[in-house]
């Protein structure tokens, strides 16, 4: 599958249902990926307690939080390559929103979501 394709979003939503709850982590994001093959991608990601609530392509409504990055940072990030918080202090990854939210109360989210998306990144065509 390709990345951010049809199968990869359907195949990421059902690797992050079972994520472990983290109560408190709640957030609207939408993260902007620019310059990927399918040109600029926006996915909207909602969490309540640390769980997927909802995952689509394009942008949210009621998004607290836009997470920006280059298609290369990206893959990064989701292959183990980078972490996104060293991403965001070599200001690849910026932060639109309260940063405290994203770095703090969500690393744990990021953690369990990044090992969930492990195995999916492992048939994803980059």
């Amino acid at each position: 599958m390709d990345i951010f394709d049809d199968e990869w979003m359907a195949a990421t939503e059902s690797a992050l249902e079972d994520l472990p709850p983290v109560e408190g982590a709640d957030a609207v994001i939408d993260f902007v990926i620019s310059g990927s093959p399918a040109g600029k991608t926006t996915i909207a990601v909602t969490l309540r307690d640390g769980r997927l609530t909802s995952m689509m392509v394009g942008r949210s409504d009621a998004v607290e939080l836009v997470i920006s990055m280059s298609y290369d940072v990206a893959v990064a990030i989701l292959t183990g390559e980078m972490s996104s918080d060293v991403g965001f202090m070599r200001g690849a990854v910026k932060v639109e929103g309260p940063h405290e939210r994203w770095l703090l109360d969500l690393r744990p989210v990021r953690r369990s979501a990044l090992a969930a998306l492990a195995p999916v990144m492992a048939d994803t065509t980059v």
